[in-house]
């Protein structure tokens, strides 16, 4: 058995293989719950609770529910977020978002997009990919997920 540099072999009964295995992750375990204290990894399920009723997913894309006054900047990465979560559940095909497609979603002018996005991505929130599309880095993802919080206690 293997986790990252611990390696062991274990030998024996089941019972015994058992026995081992256990002590071996009782080992690793308090590792592992450090890693979890201070490592982002984005939970699907957390995400989708803190986008309920800001953003859905339809067969389109992302669509921001109506009657809900963001930034630019803000409905920009919600609905980047939006199509990370469709690709995540499988009803979207893809993460990424052309500058039109971008445009349309998020109610804003084109003009409007392309000023901001160079913004985000200079702050590392936002990546362009190799097909000219747009998608939230995982960095992205944690502070659109700290805005929503922010704008859900006021």
């Amino acid at each position: 058995m293997e986790f990252g540099e611990a390696k062991v072999d274990f030998e024996g009964d089941a019972d015994q293989v058992f026995e081992s295995t256990v002590s071996f992750l009782s080992q690793i375990y308090p590792n592992l719950e450090i890693l979890q204290k201070i490592v982002y990894t984005p939970d699907l399920t957390r995400l989708v609770k803190k986008v309920a009723g800001l953003v859905e997913i339809t067969p389109e894309g992302p669509v921001i529910v109506s009657g809900v006054d963001l930034s630019a900047r803000m409905v920009i990465c919600l609905v980047l977020l939006g199509v990370h979560i469709g690709s995540r559940l499988g009803r979207l095909s893809k993460d990424s978002l052309p500058l039109g497609d971008l445009s349309k979603l998020t109610g804003k002018a084109k003009k409007t997009i392309s000023n901001e996005l160079p913004r985000l991505i200079g702050e590392g929130l936002v990546e362009k990919t190799i097909e000219v599309e747009y998608r939230l880095t995982t960095l992205g993802i944690r502070k659109t997920e700290e805005t929503i919080e922010l704008c859900r206690l006021k």
